[in-house]
């Protein structure tokens, strides 16, 4: 069976060169800048992994808590809680159910919680205390009879 050589085109084989000469240098060894690019992209993936969880946990808390002072004219203050608390548990928040403070006064109702999560970077080398206090406040419109 005869070996057939398909011809590239010439933009295909300067473009494969080009793209060769960024990263690797004339011996075949990689180049500085491309090794550099490697090591930021790394250190960017490995610090949102570290960093965006908790920020998401935020995120979700405070959408319940918005939620729940929406839905106040028809929930009791332990309702309120128990939802909060399920979504804490869902993301993993370090809260307990004393530490939600739910306050209704003169129409109004408030939610509010905090917590401290702990970021270790390098494998504890490093420690960043990310601190999240999530509340809202709104007036609690009667439910229709």
């Amino acid at each position: 069976m005869p070996i057939v050589h398909v011809p590239s085109s010439p933009h295909t084989v300067a473009g494969n060169r080009r793209l060769r000469s960024l990263v690797l240098n004339d011996a075949g060894r990689i180049t500085l800048s491309t090794l550099i690019f490697f090591v930021l992209t790394a250190a960017v993936v490995y610090l949102a992994l570290l960093f965006v969880p908790p920020w998401m946990a935020y995120r979700a808390m405070l959408e319940v808590i918005q939620e729940q002072v929406g839905a106040a004219a028809v929930s009791s203050d332990d309702e309120v809680g128990d939802r909060i608390m399920a979504t804490a548990k869902a993301w993993d928040v370090p809260i307990t159910k004393d530490q939600i403070e739910i306050t209704r006064t003169d129409g109004r109702m408030s939610i509010s919680t905090q917590w401290d999560v702990t970021v270790n970077v390098l494998g504890g080398r490093y420690h960043r205390v990310l601190h999240f206090a999530p509340s809202t406040e709104s007036p609690v419109v009667p439910a229709a009879r």
